[in-house]
């Protein structure tokens, strides 16, 4: 209590009083005085060399002021006022004079945003009327420029997405897992701002973990789990706005041509497999008791088939030497395999036997 009050009396002895509050905006009125006397007398010395020249004077007092500041909104009136005061054509021409004079450099420049840049540059020395003139001209310019900024954003972003997908295109996909499981891990990684530390894993996408772990991303939960000190976090809103809006087409095509890809790979395996399979049988590679081995090659097993296969593979190996042998390893094939052949296969049917035997 006591400091305050000895600070307050060194303050009223000092001459300084604490307001508790900026006196900025006065400053301004203060400099905005200033200039006006300044310039006042500026217009009059002119005047006073030009007594009988108003042209000379206006141009003079134009060269003599260009660079003037204008701190307040008030002065920037007042010096706008002068202006159309001392031009010898009079005010109403001189405005349109600067009406016409801003459309002709407008049109001298080429692209929607240097017109916007140059006017948004004029306006902040304009005189409020000046300003209604062109507020039309610069909000369309704007609203067009913000459409093509953003579609100009929009693409790189596409060319960047199409980057990083390209990077993990030799990533395996599980194929038995769905086209729309793999989209929405990718999608969950893009959104995370993680697809450029992603990775597969027994054919899934995710990433490794700050103890160096893998985490699918259908367990991810948080950039954190990631990035002990993470200098960027979650993308915002906006840049969440436009993954979900561009991302999925791109990773859907993404994941149908890996898949696709996948797919047609396993199925050339597969046909290779039931080649190596019908030789096996075809060769007598396999006995009989192990026919069921080259049975599970085939995607779509057609096992009359494959048995008499397998049995042609007994007699080329020499194995079968006549009827006798022929009859015994058909009748172990039909009771080993009975479930396969259909319910109706019995191994004590003679007519069975006989139909293989021919």
């Amino acid at each position: 209590m006591k400091e305050d009050l000895y600070n307050k009396l060194q303050q009223i002895a000092s001459g300084r009083q604490y307001t508790e509050s900026t006196n900025i905006e006065n400053v301004s009125e203060i400099r905005s005085k200033d200039l006006k006397k300044k310039l006042n007398n500026i217009t009059d010395s002119i005047k006073k060399m030009y007594p009988t020249k108003p042209k000379k004077v206006f141009e003079t007092w134009k060269q003599a002021t260009k660079d003037f500041p204008l701190p307040t909104k008030s002065f920037k009136e007042d010096y706008w006022k002068e202006y159309l005061n001392l031009s010898p054509d009079g005010p109403d021409k001189e405005k349109q004079k600067l009406i016409t004079n801003t459309e002709l450099e407008l049109q001298m420049l080429e692209s929607p945003t240097e017109k916007e840049h140059y006017l948004r540059d004029k306006v902040s020395k304009w005189p409020e009327w000046l300003v209604n003139e062109f507020k039309d001209d610069i909000q369309n310019l704007s609203a067009r420029n913000s459409i093509t900024n953003l579609n100009k954003s929009k693409q790189v972003y596409k060319d960047d997405l199409s980057k990083r997908l390209g990077s993990i295109s030799n990533k395996e996909l599980d194929a038995d897992v769905s086209e729309e499981s793999h989209i929405d891990d990718l999608l969950k990684l893009e959104k995370m701002n993680l697809m450029d530390v992603a990775d597969s894993f027994n054919g899934r996408f995710g990433v490794v973990d700050k103890a160096g772990a893998f985490v699918p991303a259908f367990d991810l939960q948080d950039r954190a789990q990631v990035f002990e000190n993470d200098p960027y976090g979650t993308p915002s809103l906006g840049e969440q706005t436009m993954v979900d809006e561009l991302a999925p087409d791109f990773i859907r095509n993404f994941v149908k041509g890996n898949l696709s890809n996948q797919r047609a790979k396993i199925n050339l395996d597969n046909k290779a497999s039931e080649g190596v399979a019908k030789m096996m049988l075809e060769t007598g590679s396999l006995t009989p008791d192990k026919w069921g081995e080259a049975f599970s090659m085939f995607s779509k097993p057609e096992y009359q088939t494959l048995i008499e296969q397998g049995l042609k593979g007994e007699i080329n190996s020499g194995r079968v030497k006549n009827d006798e042998d022929l009859v015994k390893t058909i009748y172990m094939a039909m009771n080993q395999y009975k479930d396969l052949l259909g319910e109706s296969t019995d191994a004590t049917n003679p007519w069975a036997i006989n139909n293989w035997t021919k």
